[in-house]
């Protein structure tokens, strides 16, 4: 009975040696775990360990050590949550209902109120939680890991056969430092108990806050990328940390993280798109002034440094900036710069570019997760395309929510801008996707590149729409008025005037045709820049040179009373 009492307590007073290591001032857990101790306190237990060796007891006090630890640990859990949704419950309700969520004392599961007032907490309330639980815990963790060390450094197992076989072999009468190298080689071979003890340990934690994560897997599918990215950075740190200590990967732990990622992924996304839609279809199609802060964002993403983002998430703050982003006067209006090419853009392509850009970051910041975010910025890409596609070339806007009452040449121009600086963005894009992907799923790009061809194909028909404008105005509108035209009475009227100041009326369908041009010109002067505008006009006058002649060849066969002049003078006036 007396033995019994005597091993109790040295087993007492070991584990709660190990338990207080590194409780006697502030520890940095990520700095290596000292073993430095007193000699009197080295050698103090040593004699401890040594006794319970006779006594036999050597597993018994692995056993209880082992127990303590996990018990402390799930203790510590316990007291942090429940005091952290206790106040939750104080700031929220007045500090009605905190008698709900269960002692601190129990190392059970979580009481249903506990469970239910953690996934009620705001962010930065949980945020505090984790950050006090994390530091807690990893504290623990850190003493059985210094723990550990200290007793494979001194050769101790808290194992009684494997003291019995070290018996057998080498003389307990070794002096401090003097394990001998067999017993060194065996120690580190054989599995000990504070070495049991740490992995059981580093394992509950693990489940403990998976646990803790996944009762907020509703919650934080829908805070901001900020808070997703402070949720991640943390807890991967706290992670990184626990697999240090613990020497082998917390696999369950880090596919719960993945998974909530990839929620808030899937839920942001399925925001966007209804975002987006709502955008087009209420969609004006006129400019929108580009603020400073997103250019700042343009100029990241251009410089290779999309995932430096500093810019505020985008929400309620973008959204409210709709109105006043779109001003009457010319001097409101802030284009676009994208590597010192200045692009007119509409409120929708600016909140796709913010979008693509969330995306960019998201790549970056959650790697695994790159794969998942290629294919949402190419269905965002996607649904502006042939959104915008509908809605202008296909009049759509006249039935939309915008409510437009024509599609004109400038809301076709400003669309040929948008289209041209998603196309310029796009090689960055591409570019900030691929650094992110393993050089076996490049592949995956390709999307990309046929999402490209499809806005060069819609540009490439918005410039032909504009073409075929002056030619509807020309066929239908004006080529009327070449009837009752005759270029030999024209011609004659100047030659038998003396005087050469003499007006001489224009023809009609000629003098309608340059005037419907120039209208042409004025407004796409202002919306394209030259290189496109040269574009459009040699094309507008590659028709006209075909079209006109071929008008008045139709009106005089027609019924109508035009004839093609046979005089050279009235051919001279035809053609001048």
């Amino acid at each position: 009975e007396y033995e019994k009492l005597v091993v109790q307590n040295l087993t007492d007073e070991l584990v709660e040696t190990f338990l207080s290591w590194g409780t006697d001032g502030n520890i940095d857990y990520r700095a290596p775990p000292r073993i430095s101790l007193t000699t009197n306190r080295r050698a103090k237990i040593r004699g401890v360990v040594q006794s319970l060796r006779v006594c036999g007891k050597l597993s018994g006090a692995g056993v209880a050590y082992q127990k303590k630890l996990c018990e402390l640990i799930s203790v510590t859990v316990r007291a942090i949550v429940t005091e952290c949704v206790a106040d939750s419950a104080k700031n929220t309700a007045g500090g009605s209902g905190s008698a709900a969520d269960g002692g601190t004392g129990s190392s059970g599961p979580p009481a249903k109120g506990t469970m239910a007032g953690v996934a009620s907490m705001s962010l930065d309330q949980f945020f505090d939680c984790i950050n006090m639980l994390f530091e807690q815990v990893l504290g623990l963790l850190w003493g059985a890991f210094a723990v550990n060390k200290f007793c494979i450094d001194e050769g101790f197992i808290l194992d009684d056969n494997h003291a019995q076989k070290n018996n057998s072999t080498s003389s307990p009468e070794k002096p401090q430092g003097g394990s001998s190298g067999g017993e060194r080689s065996s120690s580190q071979h054989t599995p000990s108990a504070t070495a049991a003890a740490l992995a059981a340990a580093a394992d509950l934690s693990e489940k403990s806050v998976s646990e803790l994560l996944r009762l907020r897997r509703e919650a934080h599918s829908l805070v901001s990328f900020d808070g997703m990215r402070h949720l991640w950075d943390s807890s991967l740190t706290f992670t990184h940390q626990l697999e240090k200590f613990s020497g082998r990967k917390a696999y369950g732990l880090r596919s719960t993280l993945l998974a909530q990622a990839k929620s808030f992924v899937e839920r942001k996304h399925e925001a966007n798109m209804s975002a987006l839609v709502a955008a087009l279809d209420s969609e004006r199609w006129v400019q929108c002034s580009v603020s400073a802060e997103r250019q700042a964002a343009l100029t990241r993403l251009c410089s290779g440094r999309a995932a430096f983002s500093s810019r505020k998430t985008m929400g309620t703050d973008t959204i409210a900036n709709q109105g006043p982003s779109t001003g009457s006067g010319r001097e409101k209006m802030t284009d676009a710069d994208v590597e010192g090419v200045r692009y007119k853009v509409v409120w929708s392509c600016l909140l796709l570019l913010e979008m693509v850009m969330d995306d960019v970051a998201c790549a970056a910041h959650f790697q695994t997760l790159a794969t998942n975010v290629v294919g949402k910025v190419a269905e965002l890409l996607r649904l502006f395309n042939t959104r915008s596609t509908h809605l202008v070339l296909g009049a759509g806007a006249i039935h939309s929510a915008a409510r437009l009452k024509s599609i004109n040449a400038k809301h076709l121009a400003i669309v040929t801008q948008c289209i041209a600086i998603v196309l310029a963005i796009l090689p960055h894009v591409r570019a900030a996707l691929m650094a992110q992907l393993p050089a076996k799923q490049h592949a995956l790009l390709y999307d990309l590149d046929k999402i490209k061809a499809d806005y060069k194909e819609h540009s490439e028909k918005i410039l032909s729409k504009l073409v075929s404008i002056i030619g509807g105005i020309v066929e239908h509108s004006l080529a009327p008025r070449i009837e009752n035209t005759d270029f030999d009475s024209r011609a004659s009227k100047v030659s038998s005037s003396d005087d050469s100041d003499v007006a001489v009326d224009c023809c009609q369908f000629l003098d309608n045709v340059v005037t419907n041009t120039k209208k042409m010109h004025q407004v796409l002067l202002v919306m394209l820049p030259a290189e496109l505008l040269r574009d459009v006009f040699s094309r507008i006058f590659a028709y006209l040179d075909h079209k006109v002649p071929s008008l008045f060849k139709m009106a005089s066969t027609s019924e109508q009373k035009f004839s093609m002049p046979s005089t050279d003078d009235g051919k001279l006036q035809m053609i001048k």
